[in-house]
């Protein structure tokens, strides 16, 4: 049997590969070994610089896994804050309850707050306003601002029935103070409060409306409904206890109350982020971190599967001398799977620190430079979440990727330490083809082509990157089309008709045209669930309108059809995708006895108000006209040039007058600015990706060279020329790179495609075009990765002296 007697009588006496270098520098640690295992720590160290590439690689990918999942992390902390500011910290809304019956649900055991909340008027489209300004009605009690909203807040609630607290924008916008009488304007009439305080509410959401929320108590606010008629919206708002299992205690309430699911609203973001929603997109989430943590698992087993490979490869001496000495083939084993988890000794902390201080750096810039939806990020948090996974990715990559090499090795005979081969013998049944490549080329394809399991590696690696950049390019596009701020249909100000009817002046678009700083401004005609024979069957249509600019906006956004056909006083209109209401070219619509033929499809644009079932069409000014006699405006869109005065903002909200006034720039520039935080995110994803394909290609040469220098030095005894060899070793480069292009691109295309039809083209329409940007990106990763891999070890080659590299142990 093996014993560490053994080793040391044979550390002493051989003076072959490893055991000659370590005699004498590490007598005293031998002379320490309990077992054949002590042997592990003593070998990584002789062997730290062809383990470099290794311990590299498990960096890398534990570095991935810890930065991925700690801004995840923190994006979800930052998101859950925004969250709980903009809508409030509850989990579910009991809606179109009696207040009895909702209160008593209040008292559950697992409830920690609750509070009624009762709107009128949440979308600020009636006619309610507070001096003047557009306002929000909200009948709250006390609980509601200062526990399920935890507003900051001046002054006091509304206790007596002639007061009201508003948004802290009021103050500003209306000009108002504590003790300030307002009048607010109802259908009913006007009647006057007396300010009690300010609370900080959603200051985004006042500035769109131009107004303010108005909150007062829930029998001020019972006596306006009853003046008004209707119906208010809100309802009774729960928050459960920390540490309570959301779901089971949402099913539990509604069962011990007999509560029905459809007066059960949840907070979707809330409960989300406690893995309790029953929404299905964010259910989806889950499914696609554990996707991404696959992915780098899968990168991590071949990378570093493939650098063991070829560790192994170089010390079939040493594994073989083991053998001569009395070493089991499951002893061998056991020691390559401890090397490669020693490795993780130093490796996987290294990556955890490097993800974290990542972590920190992308948070601090989101969060001061950024800014917008990114400023809840926190600084300097740390993920046990992301630690967590790192470690886990660290060792299951480790073990699993050293389970083949080991049984490589196991594999070595005790011939080979006496023989003087370098690596297993093999069977061979013919040399290298010579009939379409010169002898070099030949021999670096078989070199590639000879190595299976590496050849399998290889491709797999480089097939890996290919299909990640190819499925996120395909997210990317989808991204796009969930932000419509992106596309040319994005004007910087809107003025839309106060009671959204045809009613703005058909000159107000000239009128601003003519204003500093802006880049064009254009109206829209629009005639909402008109009555039209749609083939045939009695239907409604969106009927809308749109002048030059749009129409020139509109060509990158054809799917099929002719747009020239829809310009000017013509039979033609074109229609907006939609996958509830499906029109196509060809299709006839008879409106008021006049016939338009469907001439185009757009995957997107202006125009659809009705919701699903009622489809979207679109003609020119002239048409519209004709067919109802409308010329002027319902909506009023303004681009702004980038270095447009605030001046001719203000201007051009002086020209809305009482119609409404919506200025759109800081939401655009927050998406905008979202947008490509997401594709820095997904790129740095990629390209640490491919830093690994890289750094596995360069490895697995340079070791493949190394292992067979003894033949490279023969090749060079007999004549060959040291550009030979470096093309030799290009041979066997481009030979792994090329394979892994071929199935890369054949499953990423397919998987490109396949989300294109499946989601993009599904819900958004458009056309599937090769993704031809990303492919040349792809193919100059691929070669870069090509020419490195070879430059190292050729250098290294050309450097030698024949005689060293015959005599090349």
């Amino acid at each position: 049997m093996f014993s560490y007697k053994n080793v040391v009588l044979q550390l002493y006496c051989c003076k072959v590969g490893m055991v000659s270098f370590m005699c004498k520098k590490y007598e005293n640690e031998v002379l320490k070994m309990k077992n054949y295992l002590s042997l592990v720590p003593v070998s990584a160290r002789v062997h730290r610089r062809q383990s470099r590439m290794t311990r590299i690689c498990i960096v890398l990918a534990v570095f991935l896994v810890t930065a991925l999942f700690s801004i995840a992390d923190m994006w979800i902390r930052a998101d859950k804050t925004e969250s709980i500011r903009r809508s409030g910290n509850y989990h579910i809304i009991l809606k179109n309850m009696p207040d009895d019956e909702a209160e008593s649900a209040g008292e559950y055991p697992d409830v920690a707050a609750a509070a009624w909340c009762d709107e009128i008027n949440p979308d600020a489209d009636k006619d309610y306003s507070l001096n003047g300004k557009t306002a929000v009605l909200c009948g709250v009690e006390k609980a509601y601002l200062y526990d399920i909203r935890a507003f900051l807040t001046e002054g006091s609630y509304p206790e007596k029935d002639s007061e009201v607290m508003l948004g802290a924008w009021a103050k500003s916008s209306i000009g108002v103070e504590i003790g300030s009488v307002v009048t607010l304007h109802t259908p009913a009439g006007d009647q006057e409060y007396t300010v009690s305080g300010f609370c900080e509410n959603n200051s985004e959401f006042e500035k769109t409306i131009d107004g303010s929320s108005v909150y007062m108590n829930r029998e001020a606010f019972q006596e306006i409904k009853d003046q008004n008629g209707g119906s208010d919206e809100g309802g009774y708002y729960i928050r459960f206890k920390d540490g309570v299992n959301l779901k089971k205690a949402v099913a539990s309430l509604k069962e011990q109350y007999g509560i029905p699911d459809e007066k059960v609203e949840e907070n979707k973001k809330l409960m989300g982020f406690s893995g309790a929603s029953s929404n299905e997109t964010i259910k989806n989430v889950y499914p696609l971190a554990a996707f991404s943590f696959f992915l780098i698992l899968a990168a991590g087993v071949m990378m570093i599967s493939s650098c063991i490979n070829s560790n192994v490869a170089q010390r079939t001496r040493f594994f073989g001398m083991l053998r001569c000495i009395g070493a089991s083939k499951e002893q061998i084993m056991n020691i390559v799977r401890l090397e490669a988890l020693n490795w993780c000794k130093s490796a996987i902390p290294a990556g955890c620190i490097l993800g974290v201080v990542v972590n920190w750096i992308l948070c601090a810039i989101l969060k001061l430079l950024v800014k917008g939806e990114w400023g809840d990020m926190p600084l300097f948090g740390v993920s046990i979440t992301g630690i967590v996974f790192g470690v886990a990715v660290g060792i299951v990559t480790v073990f699993i990727a050293a389970h083949a090499p080991a049984r490589q090795a196991a594999k070595v005979s005790p011939v080979s330490a006496v023989s003087g081969v370098s690596e297993t013998k093999k069977k061979i049944r013919h040399g290298a083809n010579l009939r379409f490549f010169k002898v070099e080329t030949a021999l670096g394809i078989h070199h590639a082509v000879s190595a299976k399991k590496n050849l399998f590696l290889m491709t797999g690696s480089f097939a890996l990157t290919i299909m990640l950049f190819l499925i996120f390019s395909a997210c990317l596009d989808l991204v796009r089309s969930l932000l419509p701020s992106l596309n040319n249909f994005a004007p910087d100000i809107a003025i839309e008709s106060q009671y959204n009817t045809n009613s703005l002046d058909r000159s107000l678009p000239e009128e601003i045209s003519g204003l500093e700083g802006v880049e064009c401004s254009f109206g829209t005609m629009m005639l909402p669930a008109a009555s039209a024979t749609i083939n045939g069957r009695e239907g409604r249509v969106d009927l809308s309108s749109y002048e030059e600019y749009m129409m020139q906006s509109s060509k990158d956004q054809v799917i099929s059809g002719d747009l020239s056909k829809v310009y000017g006083d013509s039979n033609y209109a074109l229609t907006i995708f939609s996958q509830d209401s499906r029109l196509d070219v060809g299709d006839k619509i008879i409106f008021d006895g006049q016939e338009l033929e469907i001439a185009c499809v757009l995957s997107f644009g202006i125009g659809g108000v009705s919701g699903e079932g009622v489809p979207t069409v679109v003609c020119s000014e002239e048409t519209f006209t004709r067919l109802t006699g409308i010329q002027d405006y319902v909506m009023v869109n303004t681009v702004l040039e980038k270095k447009a005065p605030e001046t001719t903002v203000e201007a051009i909200r002086a020209l809305a007058g009482e119609d409404t006034f919506t200025d759109r720039r800081e939401d655009y520039k927050m998406t905008y600015d979202s947008y490509w935080v997401i594709r820095v995110a997904v790129y740095g994803f990629l390209a640490i990706i491919s830093l690994i394909t890289l750094l596995n290609i360069m490895n697995s040469v340079s070791m493949s060279v190394s292992a067979r220098i003894k033949q490279y030095g023969a090749m060079r005894a007999v004549g060959m020329e040291s550009r030979q060899v470096t093309k030799m070793i290009a041979a066997e480069a481009v030979t792994y790179a090329v394979c892994g292009s071929i199935v890369g691109h054949i499953v990423g295309l397919f998987l490109h495609y396949l989300i294109y039809q499946k989601i993009i083209l599904t819900h958004f329409g458009g056309k599937w075009k090769v993704p031809v940007n990303s492919i040349g990106v792809i193919l100059l990763i691929v070669f870069t990765a090509c020419v490195l891999a070879v430059y190292t070890p050729s250098k290294r080659i050309r450097n030698m002296a024949i005689t060293d590299t015959i005599n090349e142990l």
